[in-house]
């Protein structure tokens, strides 16, 4: 994923512009309202969970309470495996925060900032 579709999609989440960033196939961030709070969402589609995928991003999250503040996990009602957290105020910190959920479920591959 270019780093400039990244930068628009959280430019856009920030100001409240709706926002979503297809990352792979079934894997998407998006903005996302939990009740009246807004935040950054993202989505691995049913067909591309990973066997055990759900049980060891609840043991990481658990296991490292301060690394993964802030996430919380749940499966929609299509079954897509979905960590969701409170919007900052600040690109820079959505950036940060973006790169902890897929690290969270060993999706590092697919986060540009690493690659930076």
């Amino acid at each position: 994923m270019p780093d400039d579709q990244r930068e628009v999609f959280l430019r856009n989440l920030v100001s409240g512009t709706a926002a979503h960033l297809s990352l792979a196939v079934g894997v998407k961030a998006c903005a996302q309202h939990a009740g009246k709070r807004p935040g950054l969402a993202l989505h691995i589609a049913r067909e591309v969970v990973q066997t055990g995928q759900l049980q060891r991003a609840l043991e990481r999250r658990y296991e490292q309470p301060l690394a993964f503040g802030g996430c919380f996990i749940y499966l929609d009602p299509q079954d897509a495996l979905v960590i969701w957290h409170a919007l900052p105020a600040t690109n820079g910190a959505v950036d940060t925060i973006l790169s902890r959920m897929l690290s969270l479920f060993n999706l590092e591959a697919l986060d540009s900032r690493r690659s930076r």
